[in-house]
């Protein structure tokens, strides 16, 4: 009976197995879910006939399932590449790029390990200390040797310069390979309506954010270009940098306009850099790790700071009247809200995302952390009235943890 069943299904489980091994592929659901349609398609010329409902019932439901799995479960089959050489990490001081940093440092596998992973700091020698007692706990001194703390500010030509040389000349002495990749995290986010917020602080927000990441591209890219005579063959170094929410597509709430702006600058960057790069054949990957509300990070501690600030630029620019306050200052308190009541991932799943689109055959364009950046280009992509319904109430009505918001039409 066995043997009958084996015949009769073969080219069926064959097509099945084809189906995992090619979704498999790809590190992508949107391509697995283009891939399975296709072989469903293919399912209804080498699906057996058979008299029995019961039989193919059965049968249909386990295509069904086994979609689902391939889909949402089957492991990444395609190789990783090694980490080689060295990595530097901005944005070090806390938050994503502090746990990236500490990830990245604990690695000590044979051929999973950097040289140096070099720490970018505004406050390098706070980073330095913080770093000591994070490791300390476990005294891994092996990953704290690996670690360099090196002080930039990426608002300054000469001081992203000045990093670039620092770390050419340490890996001069450590490394033979020297640096095959770079994560930007440094960020800050200036909140205000637009009405009122002053013009400095939208130019403060997109010199770190924006200017920021093509400073580092234009002092650092040299140094990964070099790397690349070192790496085998097949090797691609990376370019990284940290986008917001679902990238592009996603609806742009109340009073993010300075903020979300600079990352829609960075994303667009970005894709240009990565087409640039192919065209005049670097193996050198450029893509944007997107994450949703991520907590712990600098930028929601100093959130209320910057509104304290933001509030006394308008009063500044507006001659001493607190009309920008009055109008839009509960909003800005229901936003603050919002953003402590909101769980949010924590910091490592950024760090494992980074980690992943360093190893990855080809790093996918986007790496979406937590499910609120999962669901966001969804929404974005949505009819106006629709996402926009949607993106005032998540953060200010009936969706919102807050709750609704009061004297507003939301």
């Amino acid at each position: 009976m066995l043997q009958d069943i084996a015949s009769k299904y073969h080219l069926l489980a064959d097509t099945i197995a084809v189906s995992i091994l090619t979704a498999g592929q790809f590190d992508n659901h949107l391509w697995r879910i283009i891939v399975t349609v296709c072989c469903l398609y293919v399912y209804q010329f080498v699906i057996p006939t058979d008299d029995s409902p019961f039989t193919n019932v059965y049968f249909y439901w386990s295509f069904f399932l086994g979609h689902v799995y391939v889909i949402f479960k089957i492991p990444y089959l395609r190789r990783r590449q090694p980490r080689l050489g060295c990595v530097f990490i901005t944005g070090a001081d806390s938050g994503m790029g502090q746990a990236t940093v500490l990830h990245l440092s604990k690695l000590s596998l044979p051929d999973q390990s950097y040289d140096i992973i070099f720490a970018g700091a505004y406050n390098a020698p706070e980073t330095e200390k913080r770093f000591r007692e994070l490791l300390a706990v476990n005294n891994n001194e092996d990953a704290l040797r690996r670690i360099v703390v090196v002080p930039i500010d990426v608002t300054s030509d000469k001081s992203v310069q000045d990093a670039a040389k620092v770390a050419e000349a340490a890996m001069s002495k450590i490394s033979t390979v020297g640096l095959t990749a770079v994560i930007n995290y440094h960020g800050i986010a200036f909140n205000g309506p637009t009405e009122y917020m002053p013009i400095k602080m939208y130019t403060r927000q997109h010199d770190v954010n924006f200017i920021g990441n093509v400073r580092m591209v234009q002092s650092f890219l040299p140094l990964v270009k070099f790397a690349n005579k070192n790496t085998p063959k097949d090797y691609r170094t990376r370019f990284i940098f940290c986008g917001t929410g679902g990238g592009s597509c996603s609806p742009c709430p109340s009073l993010l306009s300075a903020y979300m702006s600079s990352k829609f600058a960075l994303e667009a960057m970005c894709q240009s850099l990565r087409m640039e790069l192919h065209m005049l054949g670097h193996p050198i990957d450029c893509c944007v790790i997107n994450p949703g509300f991520v907590k712990p990070t600098m930028l929601m501690e100093e959130g209320v700071k910057l509104t304290r600030k933001m509030w006394e630029g308008c009063r500044e620019k507006l001659e001493g009247s607190t009309v920008a306050e009055d109008e839009y200052g509960p909003m800005m308190n229901h936003f603050m809200k919002y953003s402590n009541a909101v769980p949010g991932e924590h910091v490592s799943a950024v760090a494992r995302a980074a980690d992943d689109a360093l190893t990855a055959f080809r790093p996918k364009s986007s790496y979406k952390v937590g499910i609120d950046s999962k669901l966001a280009p969804l929404v974005g992509m949505m009819p106006t009235g629709a996402r926009e319904l949607i993106s005032r109430h998540g953060m200010y009505g009936i969706l919102s943890p807050a709750g609704t918001v009061s004297k507003y039409k939301v």
